[in-house]
């Protein structure tokens, strides 16, 4: 079953901080302990070990190598359903999974772009998207107008068909468009703290591999252009005043993507990346290199993880190319 899941993929999943996993779990990590799961635990006795990223308890003997164990242990769950619980908690998307379910339902299921641009029509952000794009995230208004992200507040249908699913609330509505802004799909970002949640969904039948297409309209002869891991990065990215895509990983670029990408020359002559600090984003780099051969990579300061988190804390700081 492992091997349904690229390599790349399963370790993004475990460089995944087992912290942060804790606290998804709803284990209330505190001082790099908390409670056993594994046993009746009264006081905490599981060990979460940073460096190794692992976890231990020293009362039943409990231990594994990782967020991905913890998840198998913790919700009873396969090795293939815990990676798909941590990619949907993470914005993870895993590539073979991802191609497995295309196939089961292209001749099925096609997106609802008809509900899907009713519901954009009209754009509102609530209380809980703004604070996460302006206060936690730095992100500037302007951007958020002009990507054209919305926001709800209770759940609603992803489709006209009854049995077509829901838009989990609340959550930021994030529009995927063609080059011409044509919309495709809608990705929903999940901003409550109900555990168990996916964090991040589209719409069955949805073909989105790249955000921000619409960008390479007005993009230069050898102007620079970055490309960027998930959208709260390229929004980090937009913010900065750089112009830049986001691309979940190199495994789901389709052929289609790379030959459209290829026709501006920026991409052989000015592209930009900047990794998140994992071997995840190094896996992605090395991958995107073999794509552009010009790529150029940018390291961020130690300290930070990914290009938000250097918005966030550092955003007078702009990346020079």
């Amino acid at each position: 079953m492992k091997k349904m899941i690229p390599q790349c993929d399963i370790q993004r999943l475990r460089d995944i901080p087992i912290r942060d996993v804790a606290e998804r779990l709803g284990l209330n990590p505190g001082r790099g302990k908390c409670r056993c799961p594994f046993h009746d635990d009264k006081h905490p006795s599981l060990t979460l070990n940073k460096a190794r990223n692992s976890y231990h308890c020293f009362v039943c003997g409990a231990k594994g190598g990782g967020p991905i164990d913890l998840v198998m242990g913790c919700l009873n769950k396969s090795f293939v359903d815990a990676c798909r619980w941590l990619a949907d908690e993470n914005n993870v998307i895993i590539a073979q999974q991802h191609r497995q379910r295309a196939q089961a339902t292209d001749s099925m299921v096609t997106t609802d772009v008809v509900h899907l641009n009713r519901l954009m029509e009209k754009k509102v952000l609530n209380d809980d998207a703004r604070r996460f794009l302006f206060d936690e995230r730095k992100i500037s208004r302007e951007v958020v107008e002009r990507v054209g992200i919305s926001s709800i507040s209770s759940p609603v249908p992803m489709s006209r068909n009854v049995n077509g699913g829901w838009f989990i609330a609340p959550s930021l509505l994030i529009p995927y468009t063609d080059i011409d802004g044509n919309l495709l799909s809608v990705q929903a970002r999940y901003l409550g703290r109900e555990k168990g949640k996916p964090r991040f969904l589209f719409p069955r039948g949805s073909r989105c591999g790249i955000f921000n297409l619409q960008v390479l309209r007005d993009l230069g002869d050898d102007e620079p252009i970055f490309i960027t891991e998930g959208t709260t990065d390229c929004l980090a990215m937009l913010s900065a005043g750089h112009k830049a895509i986001a691309i979940p990983s190199a495994t789901m670029l389709k052929q289609d993507d790379v030959a459209l990408l290829r026709r501006f020359r920026s991409f052989h002559t000015n592209c930009h990346i900047c990794p998140d600090c994992d071997r995840p984003g190094e896996c992605l780099y090395l991958d995107l290199k073999a794509v552009f051969p010009s790529l150029v990579r940018h390291q961020l300061p130690a300290g930070f993880k990914d290009y938000g988190e250097y918005w966030k804390e550092m955003g007078h700081k702009r990346l020079t190319c």
